[in-house]
């Protein structure tokens, strides 16, 4: 009897020891991604939520709540962070990042596209109002619709997120969209030609005014030519609406997100 007691008490530790080592592997693979999400998050503050924000709310960059337009995937959030997004303002990290590093920032993104998007402050529908009444589509574009001295907005909302949509209506020359430097010609007449640079070659000035007009100007011919780095032919919207109409734009901007 004292036998068969110690061999019961051997057979129930075994058991038990077996039962840990395959439940081991398992909670591994639980607590793993978990794991890497943390490491992740603690590169992403330090790499990336100048551009996206705090936890992925959106600021230069698109917010990263809610379903990300570019990466449905792990591999294809690794892949965007490794390689960049072309035409994009997105960069590639394969240099600065360690192939681990990267792996565990994908997976703190990953945990963001799980949480539910922040909704915007303000009502899109009278956003829309607000954007038409206040003449914002005599100089930019939606789906096709619009003037061409600004900016396309058709997927604005996907491309950045609401701080930098604020201040790029508030104070327009702090947020200076890439490819609409304002120069300033005079030429030898002494006619004064200011707007936004089309192109420009050795010999040759292209501008856009205000009017949408555009002057092409021999460089020769030229008294001065100015580079305005800090300048927008886009006005301050700061007194020109309400705070709550200035929330109300930015939740119609928002919804901007190009073709479905």
């Amino acid at each position: 009897m004292l036998g068969s007691d110690r061999v019961r008490r051997q057979l129930i530790v075994l058991s038990c020891v077996g039962l840990v080592l395959t439940a081991a592997p398992r909670a591994f693979a639980q607590t793993r991604p978990s794991t890497d999400a943390a490491a992740g998050r603690r590169v992403f503050d330090a790499q990336c939520a100048w551009c996206h924000g705090t936890e992925g709310t959106g600021g230069m960059g698109p917010s990263l709540q809610g379903t990300l337009r570019h990466g449905s995937t792990a591999a294809s959030i690794v892949d965007i962070i490794t390689n960049g997004i072309p035409a994009t303002d997105m960069p590639g990290f394969r240099g600065p990042l360690t192939d681990r590093s990267i792996r565990q920032t994908a997976a703190y993104v990953q945990s963001l596209s799980r949480l539910a998007a922040r909704p915007a402050p303000g009502r899109a529908s009278r956003g829309a109002t607000i954007y038409q009444s206040n003449g914002c589509a005599s100089c930019h574009v939606v789906e096709g619709q619009g003037g061409t001295l600004g900016p396309e907005l058709t997927a604005i909302g996907s491309r950045r997120g609401g701080t930098y949509l604020r201040e790029a209506i508030v104070t327009p020359a702090a947020a200076h969209p890439v490819g609409y430097l304002v120069v300033r010609a005079v030429t030898a007449s002494g006619a004064d030609v200011r707007g936004i640079r089309v192109n420009e070659d050795v010999f040759w000035v292209h501008i856009r005014d205000a009017s949408g007009t555009v002057h092409a100007l021999q460089k020769a011919e030229l008294k001065s030519l100015d580079r305005e780095i800090d300048a927008s032919l886009m006005p301050s919207y700061a007194t020109r609406i309400k705070d709550a109409e200035l929330d109300d734009l930015i939740a119609y901007l928002s919804t901007l997100r190009g073709a479905k």
